[in-house]
């Protein structure tokens, strides 16, 4: 596990330890913490590491196919990744590609269904919310589901799009809200559960595709 541990010092207050969904543990510290501390607060905490890297590395054994492309989840929903004859076939679709371009094929394709999908739903959002955003742009973040800056622009990650409508709505809702709050106030999480009541659950629910974060 040692070889796992990465130590990030910055100008907090308290230690933190933070687990990746690739199993990379990584500790957060104020600038003058000695190792001793550090080590100190690993050991404390060796169980509640251990446990989680095995919960994770669980997540990674099922979520194999997915890192290979051989299946795909879509709005929640697995289909297995048929490559024959210079064809990718999902489901019902059907994509021309060739051997080198088989993941950007795939890739592609699901931007243009989280344009379709995961936009609509934004503006859908919008008018029940009665909220005005600026610009809906997709992005291909690592770490982010969505984000809304001051200017009311709303970027929702295109990976949404493998997430049940239970995900997208929630994102949504979430990154609207922000317009109203710009922080995550008693206010802000008020206004989220007006429209998602167990948005609790829904949180969960988006920690368990995080490995979707990592594809493409």
């Amino acid at each position: 596990m040692q070889n796992n541990i990465f130590i990030k010092y910055s100008r907090r207050r308290t230690l933190a330890i933070k687990i990746d969904c690739t199993g990379k543990v990584i500790v957060y510290c104020p600038l003058n913490t000695s190792k001793k501390r550090i080590l100190e607060l690993l050991n404390d905490k060796k169980q509640w590491i251990v446990s989680h890297l095995k919960k994770i590395n669980t997540q990674n054994s099922k979520s194999k196919q997915f890192f290979e492309y051989q299946k795909i989840s879509i709005l929640g929903n697995i289909y297995d990744v048929i490559y024959k004859d210079n064809k990718i076939v999902i489901g019902e679709t059907s994509l021309s590609t060739s051997c080198k371009n088989n993941v950007q094929t795939i890739k592609k394709w699901l931007v243009k269904q989280a344009r379709e999908i995961v936009l609509t739903r934004l503006k859908h959002w919008s008018n029940v919310m009665k909220i005005a955003f600026n610009r809906g742009e997709l992005t291909s973040a690592r770490k982010k589901w969505g984000s809304c800056d001051n200017k009311h622009d709303i970027r929702l990650n295109f990976r949404l799009v493998m997430l049940p409508y239970s995900c997208i709505d929630y994102v949504c809702i979430h990154e609207l809200s922000h317009i109203l709050q710009m922080n995550h106030s008693k206010k802000f999480w008020e206004y989220v559960s007006k429209y998602v009541p167990n948005y609790k659950d829904i949180k969960k629910i988006l920690k368990d595709y995080s490995y979707t974060l990592q594809l493409f």
